[in-house]
């Protein structure tokens, strides 16, 4: 998230793979002066059925390539709460990517579904979902994505908790490029690496 917030508040270069009709890949290099051979990145690749990969990291950079560096401390899942609101009735449960990016189209079920068949539907407006505390016949509860029966995330909400947020990417659409680094080689163009969709070939980036 904090990176997002950088983009134009710094110098910002972005670069596309050419010739993607299909699908978008970009590397968005982000330093605090122009004069700068070092600073943060972003690789965002998405497709037309909605999937998307997700890298960010430091770089480095010669007038030949650029060296990147893939930061994947919050590859993970994981859960954050929040107790002593002032809506101590109704417990608040948001949804987020494994990049922080809050995700509203949501909905929290019961894990026992034959006991309780209640399903609690992200408000389109606020972008959460709010279960009245009273409610909950039990506290082990679960994620789908909104219209779906496909269980996302299993979690268990203790009695002290108000609020959740819940950091899970779900699997058949959010993905992490699985590399630690990479080296980008400059050329007149742009650079060359190994784009998407490509059988792990050399391919062009240019200048978005």
């Amino acid at each position: 998230m904090a990176v997002f917030g950088q983009l134009f508040a710094q110098d910002t270069t972005i670069y596309r793979q050419a010739n993607a009709s299909m699908f978008s890949n970009n590397y968005t290099f982000i330093k605090k002066n122009q004069s700068d051979k070092f600073g943060t990145f972003i690789q965002y690749s998405g497709t037309d059925d909605m999937q998307y990969w997700y890298g960010e990291g430091v770089f480095t950079e010669t007038n030949q390539k650029y060296f990147l560096t893939f930061d994947t401390t919050n590859n993970h899942n994981r859960i954050e709460t929040v107790a002593s609101t002032g809506h101590s009735d109704t417990l608040y449960i948001k949804w987020f990517d494994w990049r922080g990016v809050q995700q509203e189209w949501f909905s929290i079920r019961f894990q026992d579904t034959i006991s309780n068949k209640n399903i609690y539907h992200a408000d389109f407006l606020i972008g959460f979902v709010k279960i009245p505390k009273n409610e909950l016949t039990s506290k082990h509860l679960s994620l789908y994505p909104f219209g779906g029966n496909r269980n996302i995330f299993d979690f268990y909400v203790s009695d002290s908790i108000d609020e959740i947020n819940i950091f899970v990417n779900d699997q058949m659409r959010m993905h992490t490029f699985d590399k630690k680094t990479e080296i980008l080689k400059k050329n007149a163009k742009g650079f060359t690496t190994i784009g998407m969709f490509t059988k792990e070939k050399l391919t062009q980036f240019v200048l978005q």
